[in-house]
């Protein structure tokens, strides 16, 4: 395969393989410069799956709390144990939640791969 004939913004050349028929590669190809925008904008609405949400935070400062509580006495042992098993079970939720979208996206990613098989006539996986 040939190189990708793009110039890097330091000048030199790009070291990505050119797309078959094209002079370059999928991150400098002028013509997938659509399909490039929309995985960026898909990936920074996604946020990542190993960053904690907003929610899951806020329970993190809210456990934390609770254990200071109880170690300097404000709250007695027996709320808080109660408290840290309902903590327990909004921690069980968000991540069924993440589980649930991953499958969502997984879902959503195989059907798109799967019209677009149809589309291209029906050829087989790696055909």
């Amino acid at each position: 395969m040939a190189s990708c004939a793009a110039l890097t913004a330091a000048g030199a050349r790009c070291k990505g393989q050119a797309i078959s028929g094209g002079a370059y590669c999928f991150s400098h190809s002028p013509g997938g410069a659509e399909a490039r925008k929309q995985r960026a904008s898909k990936g920074g609405k996604r946020g990542g799956r190993g960053r904690p949400g907003a929610e899951l935070t806020a329970l993190k400062h809210d456990v934390r709390q609770l254990v200071e509580d109880v170690l300097s006495g404000q709250v007695k042992p027996g709320p808080a144990a109660v408290a840290g098993q309902l903590f327990n079970v909004l921690l069980r939720a968000a991540k069924l939640e993440l589980e649930i979208k991953e499958q969502t996206e997984l879902i959503e990613r195989l059907e798109a791969l799967e019209g677009r098989q149809e589309r291209q006539g029906g050829r087989g996986w790696g055909a």
